[in-house]
């Protein structure tokens, strides 16, 4: 009996839904939201809402980037600002497609990019947490792309995740689009130890 208690008691534990919470407004780029709660940049290119969604939903669409410029190695990027905890592990995915369109070249790729910061807006000091890069050697087909497990350094209390389009050559266009954006924590306890302490942990047992 007792062993049973403390397998359940483990399995209570472990299956949390709220620890794989996706931590991104509006991650799925739905009708009406569209593009609410990103920031993109434009300088470069054009972010833009697609009604074309991974899944085919009538009632969602995808972020879609075309990157325009006239020098190499330019971008089109949309970012959000989340909180994240200290000493926690985190990772970012996602999905990009690349259509199969002759007004556009595909000489670029789709790249992830974190940065943790020691502010709660995104500001203070900074510290990479990842970068990943995904090519597309299959065009009209979705890709999926995921940051390795980082964990976010002492004294860290948000991350800033950018999602991009990259081209390679000037003045040879490309196209992308990215949906079901995500970024959650994979850390299933709140103290892995790493505090000098074991203030949350109880030594008493149900």
């Amino acid at each position: 009996m007792v062993r049973a208690t403390i397998i359940a008691t483990i399995t209570v534990l472990i299956t949390v839904p709220a620890l794989a919470q996706n931590l991104f407004v509006n991650p799925g780029f739905d009708i009406p939201d569209q593009l609410n709660g990103w920031t993109c940049t434009s300088s470069d290119g054009v972010p833009s809402w697609s009604p074309e969604d991974r899944m085919g939903s009538p009632s969602s669409g995808s972020l879609m980037h075309d990157v325009t410029a006239a020098v190499n190695n330019k971008t089109v990027w949309c970012w959000q600002c989340v909180p994240v905890n200290e000493l926690w592990s985190y990772v970012a995915s996602g999905w990009y497609y690349w259509p199969n369109d002759p007004d556009v070249s595909q000489l670029g790729s789709s790249r992830w990019s974190m940065y943790y910061y020691s502010d709660s807006d995104c500001t203070g000091s900074s510290t990479l947490g990842a970068n990943v890069t995904g090519d597309h050697p299959m065009l009209d087909t979705w890709y999926h792309l995921e940051t390795e497990e980082t964990a976010a350094p002492t004294g860290a209390m948000s991350a800033v995740i950018y999602f991009i389009t990259w081209q390679d050559i000037a003045n040879e266009p490309v196209r992308a689009r990215m949906d079901d954006l995500n970024f959650s924590t994979t850390t299933i306890f709140r103290d892995g130890f790493e505090s000098s302490g074991v203030n949350v942990w109880s030594d008493s047992f149900p």
